[in-house]
């Protein structure tokens, strides 16, 4: 089965020297790449171990803007990408204005088998957040949560496969300056979010802060 491809959009900042050299070691090595481009914004999508292109992105942060990045969410998975009785999926704030942002998210990816994620970086109300979902054994996401100081928002954990909501949260849309043509990449079809309800029978958890903003689920 070919892995599915990653999306992501992201502005660059034109004003730079050098901008161009740091596009293209982007682009290196990403199998089938396709772009859209006006003018600052870009949107592309091609297939590339997630944690890679995030690598590729850190080391371009003078030069970009992460708005959203998308990987997964494909239908019927299989494999190790097809749920289990270890399903979880969780959300959590990711500032990526913090220079360790990209290790939190690359130490999640790393302990999550069929790992499907989205990073809203630029939302139109509320904190850049991160949605995760995969495969992983209650104890390892522990000591995972740990050693990254991921806080979860929301987390839902033993969900069988008929119940399992794999699409990510809708794609928020970036916006250009208003003297700018912009591109937007193509809206996901996404089903109403699942109610996150705590019970002993499916081993469900919710981590919640306690400032009380509202709960989201990848």
């Amino acid at each position: 089965m070919k892995g599915p491809p990653v999306t992501c959009v992201f502005g660059v900042n034109i004003g730079l020297k050098g901008y161009q050299k740091m596009l293209n070691k982007i682009y290196e090595g990403i199998e089938g790449l396709k772009l859209d481009v006006s003018n600052w914004l870009v949107y592309l999508r091609g297939e590339i171990d997630p944690i890679i292109f995030i690598k590729k992105l850190y080391k371009a942060r003078s030069y970009i803007e992460l708005f959203r990045i998308d990987y997964g969410y494909e239908e019927n998975p299989e494999g190790t990408r097809r749920p289990s009785s270890h399903f979880m999926r969780c959300c959590f704030e990711l500032n990526t204005s913090d220079i360790s942002w990209y290790k939190r998210i690359i130490g999640a990816l790393k302990t999550i088998q069929g790992v499907s994620f989205t990073i809203d970086a630029q939302p139109v109300m509320g904190y850049p957040m991160a949605y995760v979902c995969g495969n992983i054994e209650i104890g390892v996401l522990m000591r995972m949560l740990v050693k990254t100081g991921i806080e979860l928002s929301a987390m839902e954990y033993g969900v069988e496969y008929k119940d399992a909501n794999l699409n990510p949260p809708p794609p928020k849309k970036p916006e250009a300056p208003s003297n700018v043509t912009e591109t937007q990449p193509v809206k996901d079809t996404v089903p109403p979010p699942l109610e996150v309800v705590s019970t002993l029978a499916k081993h469900q958890v919710i981590y919640k802060k306690p400032r009380g903003f509202r709960r989201f689920c990848c």
